[in-house]
């Protein structure tokens, strides 16, 4: 009895398609649980060697906010705050901003000009 290899290729059709189909049920998770998001703010320190960025996510009905900041000379925005939700003040009237001081040692959140979260970086 002579025996009868079959030769598979790197490309299989059927194992592509698999591929391509795990991909996609992949992508689809992500897109639905990842909220939706706005950067709000980015500003660079006085001195250069900071970068902060302010965003905005919706959750639920109520928006959160997500303070990072990244050195200059690196890739990766590491968090300072997370606030799930402020209702001090009406989210549809709230005017949300990030300063820093002429120093460039500390960063503040303000909302409506009042700052309610401040950082200090150590030197």
């Amino acid at each position: 009895m002579k025996r009868v290899y079959k030769r598979r290729t790197l490309f299989d059709i059927k194992r592509l398609g698999g591929v391509a189909f795990t991909l996609f049920v992949v992508f689809v998770a992500f897109k639905i649980l990842t909220p939706p998001s706005t950067e709000l703010a980015r500003s660079h320190s006085p001195d250069g060697t900071k970068t902060a960025r302010l965003r905005k996510f919706y959750y639920v009905s109520q928006p959160s906010y997500k303070v990072s900041y990244r050195e200059a000379d690196k890739l990766v925005w590491l968090n300072l705050l997370y606030l799930p939700s402020y209702t001090n003040v009406p989210h549809a009237t709230a005017s949300e901003s990030i300063e820093w001081s002429t120093d460039s040692a500390t960063l503040y959140f303000k909302i409506n000009g009042t700052s309610i979260w401040s950082h200090t970086f150590s030197p």
